[in-house]
């Protein structure tokens, strides 16, 4: 198959830059080979349940090249972390509530929700500390 230049589609040959549209090829082949490691580790650590790890690695994968495969990836983070936020809340796991919605808010940027369960959560825990130094 010949490969072809992924600015433009070219047809290229050994060239280090595209022949149509001028593109530095090199550059481009290391920030998918770049995409494609960080998508590893992504992968590695999501499966080895250390989402503080993948989260970012699947960010800084995204950031060199949007794949179909990172962005399934950030598709299921997000979601594992959504149900495991639910769980931690009715645990009343707050610190740890506290940490899956910080690696929530870096999958998700700026998003209302996330703000409203931060509110959510600091409100709970401030009650549950009153009530436990009452007792």
């Amino acid at each position: 198959m010949i490969p072809r230049c992924p600015a433009c589609n070219a047809r290229l040959g050994a060239a280090t830059a595209c022949p149509r549209c001028g593109a530095e090829l090199q550059h481009i082949f290391r920030s998918e080979r770049l995409a494609e490691q960080w998508l590893g580790v992504a992968l590695q650590t999501a499966r080895a349940g250390r989402l503080a790890i993948a989260v970012p690695a699947v960010l800084r994968s995204l950031s060199f090249k949007q794949t179909p495969a990172a962005k399934l990836l950030h598709g299921f983070l997000i979601q594992q972390l959504y149900r495991a936020l639910y769980e931690n809340l009715g645990r009343q796991d707050w610190q740890e509530a506290r940490g899956i919605l910080s690696l929530l808010q870096m999958l998700q940027a700026d998003n209302e929700t996330l703000r409203r369960f931060a509110e959510m959560i600091a409100q709970l825990s401030a009650q549950a500390e009153s009530n436990h130094s009452v007792d």
